[in-house]
């Protein structure tokens, strides 16, 4: 099934091209009987500008079967997520709700050495991890990990753009590493996850 950019692309394309043969058979009828070559022109105008819109939205349609054709794949692939717990959308909307003032967005978020988009949601106690695609919307995002800030190593680590957070979980170690494109995000996220120290 197609995204909504891809059938509004799909849409605007097909609009091109009906107005582009009308525009032709309008402009190309005159009082000295019919004009090929201006019909023509408005002919392969419409043509042209159709078709670039619906290219791009197949192109669309194609990257989101490969979203979703990753994301499906993706627990398979990797073992480690088959130990995360999934939830519903509609569990999922109300505790995004419930800390909406303390979510991050537009993530790089690596588990181990499992790497995927996504953004943060803190409560006190605790850090939501969820996994959000480029074209899902905020509602159909999949909760990957909720970890508990006292498992949180107080001591962080860098590594090139990302910022390595240990944490223990049924007695073995693992890392929580995010790395972000807003430089600004780095210093609130890590005073999130170390907020435990204020109380």
């Amino acid at each position: 099934m197609r995204n909504v950019i891809s059938t509004w692309l799909m849409g605007i394309g097909i609009l091109l091209l009906v107005i582009g043969f009308i525009t032709g058979l309008l402009f190309g009828i005159n009082d000295d009987g019919f004009h090929l070559i201006t019909a023509l022109y408005w002919w392969l105008s419409g043509v042209t500008a159709g078709f670039i819109f619906i290219g791009l939205s197949e192109m669309v349609n194609l990257l989101q079967k490969l979203v979703n054709r990753f994301n499906a794949d993706q627990p398979v692939q990797s073992g480690i997520l088959s130990m995360f717990q999934s939830t519903s959308s509609s569990s999922v909307e109300k505790k995004i709700a419930e800390a909406a003032d303390a979510k991050i967005k537009d993530l790089t978020i690596l588990i181990d050495d499992v790497r995927f988009k996504g953004f943060f949601v803190f409560t006190d106690d605790a850090v939501r991890v969820m996994k959000k695609s480029l074209f899902q919307a905020e509602s159909e995002a999949v909760l990957i990990k909720e970890i508990g800030k006292d498992s949180l190593s107080l001591d962080f680590e860098r590594d090139d753009d990302y910022v390595i957070f240990p944490f223990t979980e049924g007695g073995s170690m693992h890392k929580l590493a995010f790395k972000t494109y807003n430089l600004y995000d780095y210093e609130r996220i890590i005073n999130l996850l170390k907020q435990r120290e204020s109380r």
